[in-house]
């Protein structure tokens, strides 16, 4: 049963503004405006936005001042001049913590995030109100990208990171039923909770569903066998994974519904988005500028794979300055986004992650490790492989070395959270692997695509 969505989407607003989030609203109309304007105009305000950060960061940020007074740099005259600064990879931001935070942040309000562990390596940073109110109406514009979806329609979000379960309040239950919004824990995908929750979807009739893409697919998987349909669904937005075409092929088949594809992270909130009616990754403009740098850290031509390096532009409180992410995508021309005023850029690849399978059939995400291993401040990088059904590779770089105190704390934490008792091998390394890109999966399944990839019913 849902409220009729011009209901729910007037409880929503009134339900933020009593949540002290008044600013959401005014901050998605402007971004709704800003699809009117040209592409010239959004180049503008984005550099804008991105000339006012770098000034700022030299102004009240310890770190930038003084990397830029050592390359004599104040400001911004052009694109260009941002090349002059360094790269800000994930060592420096876990060594200089309190160096990037702007001496003018409130305090009170940054709220503590972790990078999503896709790399294996934690770090720490701040967000403040702020960039949490761009960041719920960032969300909402995407939301709306994905086949006519509306504030008030039916919306159900399936999520497995253990972080943002953590923040939620009972407040947030009843916003959730006040604007016809459901969400799901799926941070372990075992056959009955997928059963439980394709159920729930087919009771709730959800106009858009958004999740790890992964789950999606496992869910397709079991409406087809079961021959379910989800009534209403018009849309799936694939988030944190990458989304293959066989993959997204199933779930558009399967669900008869539009599949979109989404690109983001902790650190900077959404980078990009499928522009509506399918096609090119637009960036968002307003929320992050991104560079796309080959081997030589020269700018990527047009269709060039590169390394993507981002620049937030909605976090005055610690503003990250030339991240260097790892992650491989290439621009597009302008010609790319036939709908929005935005820049384009191809989906993102060498992001995959695998699924480690127990043997009774439970599908486990990899950030149930990225969650497990970053309570322990001795690990700075880690990788999971599974090569045997009952087995377990763990690799951990530790400096200080892997206590038996840690691993036995490990083992009995992933016994429990993945409901089996694996045999686990730990390999303590004494320095980082090397990798081409810097980029490391979580997770390594060597078991086949048939064990990863079926139905979650499936038994290794």
């Amino acid at each position: 049963m849902h409220l009729p969505r011009r209901l729910a989407g007037s409880l929503y607003w009134q339900e933020q503004r009593l949540r002290g989030r008044a600013g959401v609203k005014d901050r998605l109309q402007w971004l709704r405006a800003n699809q009117e304007r040209t592409p010239a105009e959004i180049a503008e305000l984005q550099f804008d936005k991105l000339r006012a950060t770098v000034r700022h960061a030299y102004r009240t940020v310890p770190y930038y001042r003084r990397v830029m007074d050592e390359r004599g740099v104040r400001d911004l005259e052009s694109v260009a001049d941002l090349r002059k600064l360094p790269l800000l990879t994930r060592d420096v931001l876990i060594r200089e913590q309190e160096q990037l935070v702007s001496s003018e942040a409130d305090r009170a309000t940054l709220q503590t995030n972790f990078s999503s562990g896709s790399t294996g390596r934690r770090a720490q940073f701040q967000q403040d109100a702020d960039f949490r109110m761009w960041m719920r109406a960032h969300q909402l514009r995407t939301y709306e990208w994905c086949s006519g979806w509306q504030l008030g329609d039916p919306f159900v979000l399936l999520w497995g990171s253990e972080i943002y379960w953590s923040l939620k309040q009972l407040v947030d239950r009843s916003e959730n039923l006040l604007s016809n919004r459901r969400e799901f824990n799926t941070f372990r995908l075992s056959p009955q909770l997928v059963t439980s929750v394709t159920d729930e979807l087919v009771r709730f009739q959800p106009a858009l569903v958004s999740t790890y893409s992964n789950a999606m697919h496992l869910i397709a998987k079991e409406a087809e066998r079961r021959s379910l349909r989800i009534p209403g669904l018009r849309a799936v937005q694939g988030t944190s994974e990458p989304l293959p075409p066989a993959l997204r092929a199933t779930i558009a088949r399967v669900l008869e519904c539009d599949v979109y594809d989404k690109y983001g992270m902790r650190e900077t909130n959404i980078v990009s988005h499928e522009q509506p009616g399918g096609g090119a990754m637009l960036i968002q403009a307003e929320n992050v500028f991104v560079e796309f740098l080959d081997e030589n850290d020269e700018p990527c031509a047009d269709g060039q794979t590169g390394r993507m390096v981002l620049t937030t532009l909605n976090n005055s409180s610690m503003p990250l300055v030339r991240y260097e992410t790892s992650d491989l995508a290439a621009p597009l021309p302008a010609s790319a986004a036939t709908s929005l005023p935005y820049p384009a850029m191809t989906s993102v690849a060498g992001r995959l992650q695998d699924l480690i399978v127990t043997p009774s059939g439970d599908h486990v995400d990899a950030y149930l490790f990225s969650y497990l291993f970053m309570r322990f401040p001795e690990v700075h990088w880690f990788q999971v492989v599974q090569s045997e059904p009952h087995r377990l590779s763990v690799k951990v770089y530790t400096p200080q070395g892997l206590s038996r105190q840690t691993t036995e704390t490990l083992t009995e934490r992933i016994h429990h959270h993945t409901g089996f008792p694996f045999a686990i091998d730990f390999e303590s390394l004494d320095r980082m692997p090397e990798s081409s890109t810097g980029k490391f999966r979580l997770c390594v399944s060597e078991l086949g695509a048939a064990a990863t990839a079926g139905s979650p019913h499936a038994r290794a």
